[in-house]
């Protein structure tokens, strides 16, 4: 799976979340651009782990702001195996 097909899950399922219609991005950020509440990330992040089947530490998620910084952590925990 390529970087470009995980950043357009990702937007597609954050989407769908969200109650109002926004212009996204894989720069958006995921609270400020999306407008996220912290709440709305953990249900996001748990969506995003049953998508693509893996789970997400806390680590991995310590520099991630942005829905493109989030799929290249999907793609490291997926590894080339399942890419």
């Amino acid at each position: 799976m390529q970087h470009s097909e995980v950043v357009e899950a990702l937007l597609e399922m954050l989407s769908s979340s969200l109650e109002e219609s926004r212009q996204l991005s894989s720069e958006s950020a995921l609270i400020a651009d999306a407008g996220l509440e912290s709440i709305q990330v953990i249900e996001y992040l748990c969506e995003v782990e049953d998508r693509f089947d893996l789970i997400i530490d806390e680590v991995s998620l310590a520099d991630v702001s942005t829905v493109g910084e989030l799929a290249e952590v999907v793609l490291r925990l997926r590894g080339p195996e399942r890419s």
